[in-house]
């Protein structure tokens, strides 16, 4: 049986997620010349000893591997599928390359190079997408926005720092955090950069992990159990997609599948209705519907675009009974509403959103193609909780990152 990264809490549920997991792993390497020869080569021993304790295999763990300096230099991509010994054969090839540091410019190669379905990358399934950058710290080029970009790609980063010499400045841009993230045998923000310590070659594990693999699993799996045990009540409003292709309405479904499978739902776990804007079956399913992931996905997957969908305001307005107890709501909880459309609304939106504000309702607003960025700011109140998007192409990945908001462990989107 094929998992993914499963939502458990406890040490047991956690080993299992560890034999078990499927993912699609990038490996970053800082190749520039303030590495230094000796610290390359030892990379290259802890990449091999990583890649030996994966699974690797078109159906389960997945890597891929690039190295930078002044230019990006792609070794081997996800779609590879090669064997392991081919794998660890290809890192004994790769060269030191020395010159400047251009990790930002790196970290977007990644994004657009590696982690695309064209290329290997299983997003769309819903299988975890991992970055582990290995650097020294210095960049000669901004790693702030291209950080920013990847995370909200829905990649979980991990950084693994050699003789960090700005791991201060390099921790605040990829983490959005104001403190060192580096500590000894310490993993911090899970969702954010994570960094192994690095001290003479080796890393630096927690008492009682066996190797670099099963640390980076675990890690892994923590990830999948951070909105676990929080009860909340979500609720998605979406504009109706009638005008939309059926596989751009299915972009939206899967995003919404890729937050729901994150949850623990339950009556004193989470809630999740949904909404279409629009016709005369607005309501797909309210807050007290469905308790099971099994019956909700069947849900998602069942919804059809509506027609008549362009009244944001009025819609808004609806969705506050929803959020009522008569509607299966529980007001004294965190409740948040997560609005997801492609389109500019008619009519006014400002006041009804400011009405669920008041109730102390928490909306993030997710916009596509022609919806107003102008609209999205006034539906969600802060900047920290719009996000757009050119196309339909990049929803399912924001899956990840939005669970995290929602459950309260992410961190700010900002303005796409």
């Amino acid at each position: 049986q094929t998992h993914f990264l499963l939502p458990c809490g406890d040490r047991k549920c956690r080993k299992q997620c560890e034999n078990d997991l499927v993912g699609d792993i990038v490996f970053l390497v800082d190749s520039s010349g303030s590495i230094g020869s000796e610290n390359f080569d030892l990379i290259k021993e802890f990449l091999k000893s990583i890649i030996k304790g994966l699974d690797i295999g078109p159906q389960k763990i997945r890597v891929g591997l690039a190295q930078y300096s002044r230019k990006f230099h792609p070794e081997f991509g996800l779609k590879d599928n090669e064997d392991k010994e081919s794998l660890l054969n290809k890192v004994n090839q790769m060269y030191y390359r020395k010159g400047k540091t251009w990790t930002g410019e790196a970290l977007d190669s990644i994004r657009t190079r590696y982690f695309t379905e064209l290329e290997g990358s299983r997003a769309g399934e819903r299988v975890p997408q991992i970055a582990v950058l290995i650097t020294d710290g210095g960049s000669s080029d901004n790693v702030e926005e291209p950080a920013w970009r990847l995370r909200n790609h829905g990649v979980l980063v991990f950084c693994i720092g050699v003789e960090m010499k700005n791991q201060t400045n390099l921790s605040a841009a990829i983490t959005s955090s104001k403190q060192p993230m580096l500590h000894d045998g310490i993993f911090q923000n899970i969702n954010t950069c994570l960094y192994f310590p690095w001290r003479g070659g080796q890393v630096s594990l927690e008492p009682g992990t066996s190797s670099p693999s099963g640390t980076l699993m675990r890690e892994s799996c923590a990830f999948s159990a951070a909105c676990q045990q929080v009860p909340v009540d979500v609720f998605f409003l979406t504009s109706g997609f009638a005008g939309s292709s059926k596989r751009d309405f299915q972009k939206m479904k899967d995003l919404l599948k890729s937050v729901i499978s994150m949850f623990t739902l339950g009556p004193d776990d989470v809630r999740v209705g949904v909404m279409q804007l629009g016709g005369n079956r607005g309501l797909e399913f309210g807050l007290n519907k469905y308790f099971s992931s099994e019956e909700m996905l069947g849900a998602v997957d069942r919804m059809q675009p509506v027609e008549g969908g362009n009244r944001l305001g009025r819609s808004l307005t609806e969705v506050s009974k929803y959020l009522e107890a008569a509607g299966g709501g529980r007001p004294g909880l965190k409740q948040s509403l997560v609005v997801i459309t492609d389109l500019w609304s008619i009519d006014e939106v400002r006041g009804p959103a400011s009405a669920l504000r008041a109730r102390e309702v928490e909306i993030y607003a997710v916009g596509v193609l022609e919806a107003s960025r102008k609209q999205l700011l006034e539906i969600s109140g802060s900047s920290d909780k719009v996000f757009h998007l050119e196309d339909f192409d990049g929803l399912p990945a924001l899956g990840g990152p939005l669970a995290l908001k929602l459950c309260g462990k992410g961190e700010s989107f900002g303005t796409g």
